[in-house]
């Protein structure tokens, strides 16, 4: 009795959120955990790659900073772009049991949404300066909305969900 008592509350609550009626947010816990690990699947190649072509110092980094920073936005534009669009996550969301999906309908997101997610925080991060501060407000944002959509979840049209 009490399992439809909530579902029925859960229906309720997203209907006034215009999320679809099923959908459980994932916790903004869970989000930052997964984000830390496809951080870590994105910078952990490039790294041995550019030791690999002799980055060894912090001077060498400095030296090559822009062509470190070309190859992470390339790196995590395709992960992200390519992982959302097939599976609706990435590494850390299958980790965390969550995925990403349309607000509209609770489906599956959509190529252009999932280049849209993708390059929002992207964008933000490559502003020279103050690129990093940019990124973080990107995702920050959903902290404070009550469906949990950061920058860029707004602009695809999309939320995180923990998976059914």
């Amino acid at each position: 009795m009490s399992n439809s008592v909530d579902e029925s509350e859960l229906v309720r609550k997203n209907e006034k959120l215009g999320l679809p009626a099923t959908a459980v947010l994932a916790p903004m816990w869970r989000r930052i955990l997964a984000q830390v690990i496809d951080q870590a699947v994105v910078l952990v190649p490039i790294l041995a790659i550019g030791v690999g072509f002799g980055v060894r110092s912090v001077d060498d980094f400095s030296d090559n900073a822009f062509a470190i920073n070309i190859a992470v936005v390339s790196v995590a534009f395709i992960y992200e772009f390519v992982m959302i669009g097939l599976w609706g996550r990435t590494l850390g969301k299958f980790a965390l049991g969550t995925r990403a999906v349309r607000i509209d309908t609770g489906g599956p997101v959509l190529w252009y949404s999932s280049a849209i997610r993708a390059l929002v925080p992207l964008a933000a991060g490559v502003i020279p300066g103050i690129g990093q501060i940019l990124n973080l407000f990107v995702y920050v944002r959903a902290f404070f909305d009550p469906r949990r959509q950061g920058w860029h979840d707004r602009a695809a049209g999309t939320i995180v969900v923990m998976n059914s």
